[in-house]
């Protein structure tokens, strides 16, 4: 199918790059049947591509993976200096006719990016040529640049100072005023000139980010309405001579299926899976007027997206720069405006320094071919070779060289993969949790499922893969609570909206996700939201006595939950300040150190004798309550928190 879509591809780049009296557009559909698309003077039509990319989360350098199979296979995934190759390609190709947009979360995740606060990535995106990018909840995160300011914002203003590409804000204003929030080189939207057409660009972000980023950091900021902001702005541009209108977004949906089956093109009519309704872009562009927008780079859910919402192209890329989309529009320059059966969409195209022959990507997750996976080759995109592109690997080398230093370092080894998961109890979650607790020294201790953004391999546990599963610079904080303070902040916390969050020293009885479960007003504030579904049953020690109500405890937890985010404010606020401790540990030095002290107690962690996660006396245990399944929006929501 790769192969095939890339060959019809070039040719049809070809076609259009050169003056021609026919426009002849020829691409693969899903089902991998060539079409041809015919229009009558190539003067009068202009095919232009959106480029999208999402969550790069500071991945510079290619990822290590092994694939799933008995006898596993070493593997790399992503990698910017590869990232530019396949857009130097489509450059070559389309020229001025390509835009790039980028939907935020550029630099929070990476021991190449963290350290400079994600100063690299934007070296990155100036030389590879972005076009604009939305800003992430997580360009937040890093709060003041230096330790002598009180700006939380200064460390996001000084990476929008070093970018020559404008970051897009259309819904955040500033807390006091309730203008919009000043950024360096920033705007609601800006228009583009991409080939003969002018083309408007709309910056959103989730109304989330107060709960996915450190609540102090914003506490200046307000993420206001995606829909008052993209009817305003579509507007604007429209009267400005915008001929198309684009959102960026760091915003976004889940679509079926979820996995990647291949690189293709898809045309409007081509077969796809549903987009969940109650996911923030879905609603977004079923709730927009017909024709306010074209087109839609989304992002912030991690999710595969190559589908039509509401007649509208939207992609995203999953996360990490392991894959990218293209959105391919024919504008009818004559009559302006855009030719709907001619919209294609290209993605995911996998961003591999190898790939499995067999496969045409790097995805060793998925099963392999009934032939093998194959040999590692170097791929092919639109018939030409990808290659680290030098310019960014040069540019990068200084960025790598300082990372290299630290990451190889081996704290411990993996019988098996140590994976987290947000659903179930998982290994990679409790151990999060049980190093949290050995460091903190309390007798329980919880964490939030959006902190663990990494699976680890089997073998050698580097500093590496630690810091890619512990990249946020949250540190662990202590509580001295009841009994009662332990059940609210577990009720909050275990309420299904953002995973089950492991703990430990404690054993839980919850209801079912896909169960009801009662809740109530728990802030008073006239209203149930869904963190107030209560579907904790019981709590018990690990002798299995009750947790006494009135009995006081001592518990760990992170700061960014105490401090509100993923929906702890409420049970956070009933615990009073001068019961909570901030012991300045970083989440993931103390994981670097317990695994370190595992290993050397037990040998490889998660082997059979001491699994992580056991079959006879499980930490969480789900019980089914009612045949009646939870609406999809009860299901799949907490899988937002990005």
């Amino acid at each position: 199918m790769l192969k095939s879509s890339r060959s019809l591809f070039q040719s049809a780049a070809k076609t259009l790059l050169v003056a021609t009296s026919v426009l002849l557009v020829t691409l693969c559909s899903c089902s991998g049947h060539p079409e041809k698309i015919v229009a009558s003077d190539s003067a009068n039509f202009e095919l232009i591509a959106i480029v999208g990319t999402n969550d790069l989360h500071g991945a510079l350098a290619p990822m290590d993976f092994k694939t799933r199979d008995v006898t596993a296979t070493d593997y790399q995934a992503g990698g910017v200096a590869y990232l530019s190759s396949y857009l130097r390609i489509m450059r070559e190709e389309l020229g001025s006719r390509m835009l790039w947009l980028d939907a935020g979360d550029e630099f929070q995740g990476t021991i190449e990016s963290n350290p400079n606060r994600g100063a690299a990535m934007v070296q990155f995106f100036d030389t590879a040529g972005v076009s604009a990018a939305a800003i992430g909840n997580h360009e937040f995160d890093f709060g003041a640049e230096a330790p002598d300011t009180d700006d939380l914002l200064s460390s996001l203003k000084h990476r929008m100072k070093e970018a020559n590409y404008p970051f897009l804000a259309a819904n955040i204003t500033t807390a006091s005023t309730g203008l919009p929030a000043e950024f360096p080189g920033s705007s609601a939207s800006r228009i583009f000139q991409v080939g003969r057409i002018k083309v408007g660009v709309i910056g959103l972000s989730t109304v989330d980010t107060p709960k996915t980023t450190l609540p102090t950091n914003i506490r200046s900021l307000r993420f206001n309405s995606l829909h008052d902001a993209a009817v305003q702005q579509a507007d604007l541009l429209r009267k400005g001579g915008a001929d198309i209108v684009v959102i960026t977004a760091h915003a976004g949906t889940f679509c079926d299926p979820h996995v990647p089956q291949g690189h293709s093109v898809r045309k409007p009519t081509d077969p796809q899976g549903e987009c969940h309704a109650d996911d923030e872009m879905t609603k977004l562009l079923k709730s927009l007027p017909p024709g306010a927008v074209d087109a839609v780079v989304s992002g912030h859910t991690h999710s595969i997206v190559h589908h039509w919402v509401a007649g509208v192209p939207v992609i995203q890329g999953g996360a990490s720069g392991r894959y990218f989309n293209v959105i391919y529009l024919t504008y009818d320059l004559q009559h302006h405006k855009i030719v709907p059966d001619q919209a294609r969409i290209e993605g995911p195209i996998p961003v591999c320094p190898k790939v499995f022959q067999n496969q045409n990507d790097c995805n060793g997750d998925r099963p392999a071919p009934k032939n093998g996976r194959g040999p590692l080759v170097t791929p092919q995109f639109h018939h030409m070779p990808i290659e680290a592109d030098p310019a960014i690997m040069r540019l990068l080398s200084p960025t790598f060289e300082i990372a290299n230093r630290t990451k190889n370092e081996v704290y411990g080894q993996a019988a098996t993969l140590l994976n987290a998961a947000r659903e179930t109890e998982s290994p990679l979650g409790n151990l999060f949790a049980d190093a949290i607790r050995a460091s903190a020294k309390t007798d329980f201790a919880f964490m939030n499922t959006g902190g663990i953004r990494a699976n680890i391999e089997p073998g050698p546990i580097t500093y590496g893969e630690i810091f890619r599963a512990s990249p946020f610079n949250n540190t662990i904080v202590t509580m001295k609570v009841t009994g009662k303070q332990v059940r609210n902040l577990l009720q909050v916390a275990e309420s299904g909206t953002r995973g089950f969050p492991p703990v430990s020293g404690l054993q839980l009885k919850l209801i079912h996700p896909d169960s009801d479960a009662p809740s109530s007003d728990l802030n008073e504030d006239d209203k149930t939201d869904a963190w107030e579904i209560n579907r904790l049953l019981e709590v018990r020690l690990p002798d299995g006595s009750l947790l006494d109500d009135r009995k006081t405890y001592t518990i760990a937890t992170i700061d960014f939950l105490v401090l509100g985010g993923d929906d702890m404010a409420w049970p956070m606020s009933q615990i009073p300040t001068d019961r909570f401790q901030y012991t300045g540990i970083l989440t993931r030095d103390a994981l670097a150190s317990y695994i370190k002290t595992l290993t050397q107690q037990q040998g490889a962690i998660n082997g059979p004798g001491n699994l992580l996660v056991s079959p006879e006396n499980p930490r969480m245990i789900f019980v089914k309550k009612a045949a009646k399944k939870r609406s999809r929006r009860r299901k799949r929501r907490h899988r937002k928190t990005v």
